[in-house]
């Protein structure tokens, strides 16, 4: 019986010690600056709306909120845009930018038949310009529509 009260008491201190360090490492935020490329919840431009569900809509909507929540506690600061609201030049006031969703198109993807050869040709959409040369990440169905442009392979996995 004393065995479990104090095999009981141990782990009851552990615990709170682990909870302690985990509250004091969040408080230790890094210093790198971050732009948040989000989802607009009004619109929030869901991926493959298509398979969508009224909850995949819920959840977009939430989204970047959530993000927006967990970047603030890991970083001293966190600036969240919409994706039609992007432009290049934040990119340059950060140290991070990441792309939670596509920014406005600067080129219309094209898809032509090639009259010579009746292939079909195609250009992708741009969202960045190739000259484009900060640190970014690219989430998801993100990565390959806006690095494809760049002669990025992120989907040539």
């Amino acid at each position: 019986m004393k065995f479990r009260t104090y095999l009981g008491a141990a782990l009851l201190g552990a615990a709170i010690t682990a909870g302690a360090q985990a509250q004091e490492s969040r408080q230790d935020k890094s210093p790198l600056r971050v732009l948040l490329v989000g989802h607009n919840p009004e619109s929030p431009n869901i991926m493959f709306a298509d398979l969508g569900t009224s909850r995949t809509v819920e959840l977009y909507k939430e989204r970047t909120a959530a993000f927006t929540e967990f970047l603030n506690q890991r970083f001293s600061e966190v600036t969240v845009v919409f994706g039609a609201n992007y432009s290049v030049e934040m990119s340059d006031q950060v140290d991070v930018t990441i792309f939670d969703t596509r920014p406005k198109k600067l080129k219309e993807a094209k898809r032509e038949v090639n009259p010579d050869t009746g292939e079909m040709d195609y250009e992708p959409a741009e969202y960045l310009p190739i000259s484009f040369a900060r640190p970014a990440l690219m989430i998801a169905e993100n990565s390959p529509q806006i690095g494809e442009p760049l002669g990025l392979k992120l989907d040539w996995l």
